[in-house]
């Protein structure tokens, strides 16, 4: 018989929080003298030719090492009672009177504890019965740190020393209800009594032999409900429960498809609406990108003339630099000159320039007067002269003779030359003297 590991599906490649079936073993049982089988992965695949001893490793391990039962039917994987495990101690070519052996199993769990469990069985010639030892452990068979089911020599250890063997880390069961009970609160905590007794008709149902070569749908779907356990009232309310939340939530599927339906309309219309709002903004965009250009187009402008100005301003203050330069030495040139006779001199004309302006100045005063006193002088005598002419008027009104006649006129009487022409020079303001106004003023300035 070949040994041959399998490939792990990627759908239990994961780290599962249960317990994993790591290795097997036979010792002293059947043809099997110390045969240790090894998981991968908690698959085993055992290929060989008929008569190998393949089927009956599974009759010897599953589920009898799960079930620690000894009845023929529960053990052969053909259903029958002729092959009891009596036979498969004492039978088929076995010598002595008495045979005792090993079958045990070892798990794995994902926290890094260890979970062993078997049973040690002894036949004799005597009797058709098997004694059975069930034992529960957290050591590993056969490993440094481990403990041993056989002794130097390769004999299976008795009852007493396998008890002594476990010490602290296993125990020994007295009967087999307990040895169930400890292995399916460990490796099934959430199972109860009768779905772990479920558990275990499904696992001998499935290890018929040859059940893939007339595999048949409907009698797979028997096994496999035959296995289960009946459903409870509870379970089926729940069942009940469950087909009306299907419905409803049926029914509101069909109303998140409704208002899909509508959001996909509402969305194509806001799609629309959208794009043509992004068409103005883009539009807007354009624009404002366009007046960036040219904004940044006469930033630059500005700034070479800005440079332009600061090139200039820099030659304007080297030549005001230059300019106070120049001031500072005519400054010192004109501090020089006022010290000197000429300048002195100069400033006695400046002061007698400055008293003969002053001069014409007043003389212009005073001619303005008399030409506004001349001027004055010359209106009331016109103003004389009218009252005479208007009282000589009236004068000859009243000689004249009442009742009309002829109007005589006398020629009217001019007043002298001489007159006439003075009052012509006061009105121009000449005074008594015949010069022009400027003669004086030029006089006073040749001075």
């Amino acid at each position: 018989m070949t040994v041959t590991e399998l490939a792990v599906p990627r759908a239990v490649q994961g780290v599962d929080a249960r317990w994993t079936p790591v290795r097997a073993g036979i010792v002293n049982v059947w043809r099997y003298y110390d045969e240790v089988f090894e998981f991968h992965r908690g698959r085993l695949l055992l290929r060989g030719p008929n008569g190998s001893g393949k089927s009956k490793v599974l009759e010897l391990l599953f589920p009898y090492v799960l079930d620690a039962s000894l009845k023929p039917s529960r053990l052969s994987t053909f259903g029958g009672t002729e092959r009891t495990m009596h036979w498969n101690l004492m039978g088929d070519g076995a010598s002595g009177t008495t045979r005792v052996g090993y079958v045990w199993l070892e798990f794995r769990h994902s926290d890094g504890r260890w979970f062993t469990c078997g049973a040690r069985l002894q036949a004799t010639v005597h009797t058709k019965n098997v004694t059975a030892a069930y034992f529960t452990t957290e050591a590993r068979v056969d490993t440094p740190d481990g403990i041993r089911l056989t002794g130097e020599g390769g004999q299976p250890l008795t009852r007493a020393q396998l008890v002594d063997e476990l010490g602290r880390s296993g125990t020994v069961h007295e009967s087999a209800e307990s040895y169930r009970t400890v292995v399916r609160r460990t490796l099934y905590r959430e199972l109860n009594e009768q779905r772990y007794d479920s558990l275990l008709t499904a696992l001998r149902q499935l290890r018929t032999p040859k059940l893939s070569e007339r595999l048949d749908p409907g009698l797979l779907s028997e096994l496999l409900s035959s296995a289960l356990p009946p459903l409870g009232e509870g379970e089926i309310h729940e069942i009940a429960e469950g087909f009306e939340r299907l419905d409803r939530q049926r029914e509101e599927l069909r109303l998140l498809d409704r208002d899909v339906e509508e959001a996909d309309r509402l969305a194509g219309r806001q799609r629309s609406y959208a794009r043509r709002v992004l068409r103005a903004a883009a539009a807007g965009v354009v624009r404002a990108g366009q007046a960036l250009e040219s904004l940044a187009a006469e930033v630059k402008g500005k700034r070479e003339a800005l440079k332009e100005a600061e090139r200039e301003l820099d030659a304007t203050a080297a030549r005001l630099g230059e300019e106070e330069a120049q001031e500072l030495a005519l400054a010192a040139r004109i501090d020089g000159l006022k010290e000197s006779a000429a300048y002195q001199a100069g400033g006695e004309l400046h002061r007698l320039r400055t008293e003969a302006e002053g001069a014409h100045e007043v003389a212009a005063r005073m001619r303005d007067q008399a030409g506004r006193a001349a001027r004055a002088v010359t209106a009331k005598q016109e103003q004389a002269a009218l009252a005479a002419a208007g009282a000589r008027t009236a004068a000859r009104r009243r000689r004249r003779p009442h009742g009309g006649g002829a109007r005589r006129t006398r020629p009217r009487r001019r007043p002298p030359r001489g007159r006439t022409r003075r009052a012509a020079h006061r009105a121009r303001g000449d005074g008594t003297s015949g010069h022009r106004p400027g003669t004086r003023r030029r006089r006073a300035r040749h001075a």
